[in-house]
């Protein structure tokens, strides 16, 4: 054990007592003790109070910085968002001709119509169309076996004939028929195409007898749902 304890716990005691006195005598030193002692009171107890708040408060911050972050990756997404629109805008008619080429949905009743002015123009009598099967509400349902549905998944086509029945004379507007319904928007793929005459012996004249036979290709609409 350290030798000189007892002489240095002696002089500490010893100031401690002289203090102790003075603290009794003089209203000053009393005072200023007390002020010291309270302010090192004050504090201890304020570090320990605040720093639940400082310590929320360095949360707030950090939350608030990571939001920021977020918004700024918001305002980033939201220009490019308004960019795509205005692209979207200047392209709306290409979009518009796009859709019409390549249609999400079989839609006879257009070519139909298409189909019926093309004759009346070039003064061809319709004598028969025919339309394939074509689903216009609901699911689609398909026959066809997995091997064909892993080729032709995303598309589909929709069978057509198209018969006219006019004078031999008009052959060049048969032909010109045939020209412009391969030239649709809606593309057009012609299977065969076939001519064949016949006597009107009523009206002595020779009847041409001109079919074509193609296909519609469309997307299937339950694809990009």
């Amino acid at each position: 054990m350290y030798p000189g304890w007892r002489k240095n716990y002696l002089r500490y005691k010893s100031y401690f007592l002289n203090v102790a006195g003075q603290y009794k005598q003089r209203a000053d030193i009393k005072v200023y003790l007390e002020i010291l002692l309270s302010l090192a009171t004050v504090t201890v107890f304020s570090i320990f109070a605040l720093r639940p708040t400082l310590l929320t408060i360095a949360e707030l911050i950090k939350e608030i910085e990571t939001k920021n972050e977020t918004i700024s990756l918001i305002d980033s997404k939201i220009q490019d968002l308004s960019k795509a629109q205005l692209l979207s805008d200047r392209q709306k008619a290409n979009i518009s001709l796009l859709q019409i080429a390549i249609p999400q949905e079989p839609s006879p009743d257009i070519f139909t119509r298409q189909v019926e002015l093309l004759t009346q123009r070039h003064l061809t009598p319709l004598s028969s169309f025919t339309i394939g099967k074509a689903t216009i509400l609901g699911e689609t349902t398909s026959n066809t076996t997995n091997e064909e549905e892993e080729t032709s998944i995303e598309s589909a086509k929709l069978t057509f004939s198209v018969k006219t029945d006019d004078s031999i004379s008009n052959f060049s507007d048969s032909v010109n028929l045939l020209g412009e319904i391969e030239k649709l928007r809606r593309p057009v793929g012609i299977e065969s195409f076939t001519f064949s005459t016949s006597e009107d012996k009523e009206e002595e004249k020779q009847i041409l007898t001109f079919t074509i036979s193609g296909f519609l290709p469309y997307l299937r609409s339950e694809i990009n749902q």
